[in-house]
């Protein structure tokens, strides 16, 4: 006699991710997380400033139209705008799109209003009314991680005028998190929408992009140790690292030693990450 045994389904960590950002929990530790890798100040946000922002042959208009894609609690957003205004005069309209309401209402526009109206849109971006061709700056500042296929992607190739620049960030394809997700994201369906993967979908529609590859290097104390590296893994394992078997605990935290240098009184880190320049 034969049995019909019906085949497991494994959960989505597309969605495991776009849930947990719509969490208070998932929000708090993202933020948490933000500060262990990039600081109050946001190194990010000041790398990209120095780097890639200032050199855009597109900051020669003025007004100019924003879209900020997966923007979070805005704080990104608004350090990018303000050093724009303060450096050209650039005036702004944005349209800030979060899915997540814990981050979207923590989003307080009040520092940029003078210089920047701003249009807060609490949706998915698949789901998101957003005018196409009409757009100076498009950015996606590690956001893409949720996208379902390359039909976001063409969304998103839609929105920027003629000239138009779209400025997507994420961490590079063998980075140190990088290493982790593909550890603490095994029991998933699907996997993550990675960098390698905007990549693919943009040579297959003929699009030219510009590469910025940089470092982020931190260093967490002996002392906190013990919890700001549970804080990165809660992130990165979207709130399931408890859950995780201990052989699997166990070459996370092997891997953790391997890709970390021992400075004695410290521990030192570096992700590598990249920033894509696309004018479509």
């Amino acid at each position: 006699m034969r049995l019909n045994v019906s085949p497991m389904i494994l959960p989505s960590i597309k969605l495991s991710y776009r849930q947990f950002l719509n969490t208070e929990a998932g929000a708090s530790t993202y933020r948490q997380f933000k500060d262990v890798l990039y600081t109050d100040d946001d190194s990010l946000v000041q790398t990209l400033n120095t780097t890639v922002l200032q050199s855009l042959p597109v900051l020669n208009r003025n007004p100019l139209r924003v879209c900020d894609i997966g923007g979070g609690d805005g704080k990104r957003i608004t350090r990018i705008l303000t050093f724009l205004h303060k450096k050209f005069g650039l005036r702004f309209t944005l349209d800030f799109v979060e899915q997540s309401s814990y981050l979207i209402h923590s989003f307080n526009p009040r520092g940029v209003e003078c210089f920047c109206e701003t249009q807060m849109i609490e949706t998915l971006f698949e789901e998101a009314n957003l005018p196409a061709g009409c757009y100076d700056l498009v950015f996606l500042i590690h956001s893409i991680f949720a996208f379902e296929t390359g039909l976001a992607v063409d969304k998103v190739l839609s929105l920027p005028k003629r000239g138009g620049t779209i400025v997507v960030v994420s961490n590079a394809q063998e980075s140190f998190l990088a290493g982790l997700k593909k550890i603490l994201d095994v029991g998933f369906g699907d996997s993550r929408f990675e960098i390698a993967d905007l990549l693919e979908v943009l040579h297959k529609r003929r699009i030219e992009t510009a590469q910025t590859t940089f470092e982020t290097r931190w260093a967490i104390s002996k002392e906190s140790l013990a919890q700001r590296i549970p804080n990165l893994l809660e992130w990165l394992s979207l709130g399931r690292f408890a859950e995780i078997d201990k052989d699997r605990a166990e070459k996370v935290h092997e891997y953790i030693r391997k890709n970390s240098v021992d400075l004695r009184d410290r521990v030192s880190f570096c992700e590598s990450e990249v920033v894509l320049v696309a004018r479509p």
